[in-house]
């Protein structure tokens, strides 16, 4: 074996490990690994364990960037090597308020405890103090990649600070990972088909019939709702019920819970194989770490965003020995229909402290968003800022901001036809499934779109939304009529970066963790259905609640200026609170699908144009799926 480092001494040995791991060097790293393991001394044996854990941080960093789709994003390695160098302390002339110094006080303790932090309270700065009064050894963990990127530029080297599935991949058994498809790859709908030797279309019955792709996309989704719950086993429960079963009867419901059940027991088997060609995936070895009881090597645990922790990790953490501390906002639960669990309702801890005053806006604002507590139950206010201006009123937006994918469409429409740029925040690749599956079903090709999941064309699809059980699609399916799938891709594909846009376009469930100086709303927040039965009125509770914690998201991104449509009794757009006119009330039984029609490109004006005033429309009545919310 060639030893290019032989004649080098552990001093340049730690020089090379440094500069390689700052620069992501991996082939250097493995040098010094290699030089270091032939090494006898305790020096050497602390060399080759750093190296070890330098290489662990490149693979993670690796899978990191997969989950944020390439995006340019600073190495974990780099930021690694910066955080062990010490991260920032809270400046001098920075004293806790009173609120943090109790939150500090309780976590000196050595107690559990739950930090319920309104938005904008400075909750990471609130955990900054709590990392640099202990020299303890203490374990950061966020599900999202840039949280704990900034996150490790804030703690102290006493911290580690990781994503959930960052943590999951390094206890990753190592024959996983001999490679990376098999850890990190992904199965289409269509090979998944072809893996499992699905050549026909399985009549259900009379009215319901799957063809091969929608098959293995039931399978598919029956092993993701198993994976990201903290179940041990794949029950019914795990089945989802999408598009056209949804007026199913028991029976052939019963039958596709069969079929679904154990052909996903099936595939799950073949996932856990190390041999076998079918992936685990971010999604599997997230759920083989928390079914392997995984105790953590830290004396206390920081769980920031609780309110939409992964079923798996919040059973991981129930499990440990050390001091958890969870941080979250209770009224920020916005994922709770892909199977988030709200952390800050779901546990007990042994001391509860709260986050009030925000750092992010003033009192006007604040007060908005108070409102918007006060109809959730919550008694305590959030408190604004006396040192900053805010209001509720018009203003030109940085940002809009919408409920569904459909209005972030008709905003991104209106601002192509004003001549602004536009930034859609997000890949967008939901939005661009949506219009592939529309595109697929014209052609009469069957797609793996949740909603349009079962139909074999858009006719189908057109007449479903007319019915109560497909009342979510009528927006959506009005946008397609009108404009064009074609048209509405063309659209999306004229998103610039964000350091060029005049205006940024969002729904409210990607802006979450965001901020801009002025905000504009869309209409289409705080609607809600006529509750028909007992049931439905519990299911109403439940989407009203839902409603009102997006809408408060929404509200708390703005930092000067929020500006709130709402619809007069007369028809006339009015900016007002929305809150304290109460959830927009159910609008004419029957729902209109629009006839299909041309659509012109936009003309675009010469000189800057102004960021647009989108046209609001009428409230239409019906709940939107969470697929369209975002």
């Amino acid at each position: 074996m060639k030893r290019p480092f032989s004649s080098l001494s552990i001093d340049q040995l730690e020089a090379i490990l440094e500069k390689a791991t700052a620069s992501g060097n991996s082939k250097a790293v493995k040098a010094v690994v290699g030089e270091a393991g032939f090494r006898k001394t305790a020096r050497a044996g602390r060399l080759l364990m750093r190296a070890k854990s330098a290489l662990d941080v490149k693979q993670a960093d690796l899978f990191d960037r997969s989950l944020t789709n390439g995006r340019d994003q600073p190495s974990v390695a780099r930021k690694e090597v910066a955080r062990k160098r010490g991260g920032r302390k809270p400046t001098a002339d920075r004293k806790p308020t009173a609120e943090q110094q109790q939150a500090i006080e309780a976590f000196l303790s050595g107690g559990s405890l739950r930090i319920n932090a309104y938005a904008g309270t400075g909750k990471t700065a609130t955990l900054q103090f709590l990392a640099h009064g202990t020299r303890r050894r203490g374990q950061y963990i966020a599900f999202n990649k840039a949280i704990v990127g900034d996150a490790r530029d804030k703690f102290p080297p006493t911290v580690d600070c990781s994503t959930t599935h960052r943590l999951a991949l390094k206890a990753l058994h190592s024959g996983y990972k001999e490679t990376r498809e098999k850890f990190a790859g992904k199965v289409s709908t269509k090979q998944l088909a072809e893996i499992l030797g699905f050549k026909k279309t399985w009549r259900v019955d009379r009215d319901h019939s799957l063809q091969t792709v929608s098959q293995a996309y039931l399978i598919q989704q029956t092993v993701k709702r198993f994976a990201q719950s903290g179940d041990d086993e794949i029950s019914d429960a795990h089945v989802p019920r999408h598009g056209s079963l949804l007026t199913a009867n028991e029976d052939s419901l019963a039958a596709v819970n069969e079929f679904a059940r154990n052909n996903a027991k099936h595939v799950w088997q073949r996932m856990c194989d190390p041999k076998d060609a079918i992936p685990l995936g971010f999604d599997g070895f997230l759920k083989l770490w928390g079914l392997s009881r995984p105790q953590i090597a830290a004396d206390y645990i920081l769980l920031d965003e609780a309110q939409d922790t992964n079923p798996v990790v919040l059973d991981v953490l129930q499990r440990q020995s050390a001091q958890l501390v969870y941080v979250g906002d209770r009224y920020q639960q916005i994922y709770e229909w892909r199977g988030a669990v709200n952390a800050m309702d779901a546990i007990k801890t042994d001391s509860i402290v709260g986050l009030t005053q925000s750092f992010r806006f003033g009192p006007e604002i604040a007060g908005e968003a108070s409102r918007v507590l006060l109809r959730l139950g919550e008694s305590v206010p959030l408190t604004g800022n006396p040192a900053l201006r805010s209001r509720v009123g018009s203003c030109k937006p940085n940002a809009i901001l919408a409920r569904t994918n459909a209005n972030v469409m008709t905003a991104l429409i209106q601002c192509l036809d004003e001549g602004c740029k536009p930034h859609l925040v997000g890949d967008n690749k939901d939005l661009k499934e949506l219009l592939w599956g529309v595109r697929d079903l014209k052609e009469g090709r069957p797609t793996d779109v949740p909603d349009f999941f079962g139909f074999t064309n858009w006719e189908s699809v057109v007449d479903f939304a007319k019915t109560t059980e497909g009342e979510h699609l009528t927006m959506f399916v009005n946008l397609v009529q009108s404009k064009g799938e074609k048209r509405l891709l063309w659209a999306i594909n004229q998103s610039v970066s964000q350091e060029a846009a005049e205006l940024v376009i969002s729904t409210a469930h990607k802006a979450k963790g965001r901020e801009w100086k002025n905000v504009r709303l869309m209409d289409d927040f705080l609607k809600t259905r006529e509750a028909r039965t007992t049931a439905d009125k519990a299911q109403q509770e439940r989407e009203d609640a839902a409603e009102l914690r997006l809408f408060y998201v929404a509200v708390t991104r703005a930092k000067e200026a929020i500006e709130i449509p709402v619809m007069g009794v007369k028809g006339e757009q009015t900016r007002t609170s929305a809150v304290s006119l109460g959830l927009a009330a159910p609008a004419l039984a029957k729902r209109v699908v629009t006839q299909p029609a041309d659509w012109e490109d936009p003309v675009k004006e010469s000189g800057r144009v102004q960021p647009p005033h989108v046209p609001q429309k009428p409230a239409k009545r019906g709940f939107f799926s969470r697929l369209f919310g975002g």
